[in-house]
């Protein structure tokens, strides 16, 4: 009898550590997400909602939120660089004043997306206000 309790707890922790290895490895995806460099935060969701892995509904949850973030940050910091360097070439003060608060909204930024991508790492789902719904509307589709 305590043969069978040994045996059976035997076959069950390989199964458990098993579990637990994906789940690190889905955080450790899923935190890749938000990593802020533009290559990283595109391709990574975008390998996770082209493949098997799209199933898995907090990393395609992950990966919608990150790759509408990334898409959003690109749009507005083209725009506002091709603006200020149209202000550039008019009036170089008026560039650099446009410059200077940008560069200060792109290390905040920064800091966020490392902050959620620490998050996502520990196995919380932290919904980003506007985003993070939309993404969750996608990811459960």
């Amino acid at each position: 009898m305590a043969e069978e309790k040994t045996a059976g707890a035997a076959k069950a922790a390989p199964a458990k550590a098993a579990a637990a290895a994906s789940a690190g490895d889905d955080n450790l995806i899923g935190a890749l997400c938000y990593v802020p460099l533009v290559f990283l935060s595109i391709l990574v969701p975008l390998f996770i909602l082209l493949t098997e892995k799209k199933q898995n509904k907090a990393l395609a949850f992950h990966a919608w939120q990150a790759l509408i973030l990334t898409v959003v940050v690109i749009v507005v910091f083209g725009a506002l660089g091709v603006v200020s360097f149209i202000l550039s070439i008019l009036n170089g003060t008026l560039g650099a004043l446009l410059s200077c608060p940008m560069a200060i909204v792109g290390f905040a930024l920064f800091v966020f997306m490392c902050f959620v991508a620490y998050k996502t790492y520990q196995g919380e789902k932290y919904m980003i206000p506007v985003v993070g719904a939309f993404a969750e509307k996608q990811a459960s589709k």
